[in-house]
């Protein structure tokens, strides 16, 4: 998984979303991605349970990063997987959507508030899909740790 980070910038920094619902909203458009596709196309989707922090600004915010994935069933062109999610997601609402091919890979951004992203993968020759996820940056509590998985 990269390492992105948000952009530093005072409105980046989501001050009323807590730890737990940075990391469920991260988790449920990983799912959402997933759920775009035909129950037909996917199998084994497996989604990280626990996650790490990511700075995301100068002065110390964070953003929990996890993931899912999934393997691909038939072998369909690219267009079929990432193509399908990047439409479902061009129709507007809060997220902003770029593709682009990386190794040969298709890869989808889905960028939505507050600095948060997923990083969408078809990787055609192991018929995987992968989603990395980062939820909108954040303030963590005083008793959470940074450097821990949660």
């Amino acid at each position: 998984m990269g390492l992105i980070g948000c952009v530093p910038s005072a409105d980046t920094v989501d001050d009323e979303l807590s730890v737990d619902a940075a990391k469920a909203l991260a988790q449920e458009v990983e799912r959402e991605i997933s759920a775009v596709l035909p129950p037909s196309m996917l199998t084994d989707v497996k989604q990280q349970e626990k996650g790490a922090f990511l700075s995301c600004t100068r002065d110390g915010a964070r953003q929990w990063a996890g993931g899912l994935t999934a393997s691909v069933v038939g072998d369909p062109p690219p267009e079929d997987v990432i193509g399908v999610i990047a439409d479902h997601y061009q129709g507007g609402g809060n997220y902003r959507v770029g593709l682009r091919q990386d190794h040969g890979d298709s890869v989808l951004n889905i960028a939505g508030e507050h600095g948060s992203l997923w990083i969408v993968r078809y990787i055609r020759d192991r018929a995987e899909l992968d989603v990395d996820s980062f939820s909108p940056c954040i303030r963590l509590p005083d008793d959470v740790w940074p450097g821990g998985s949660y």
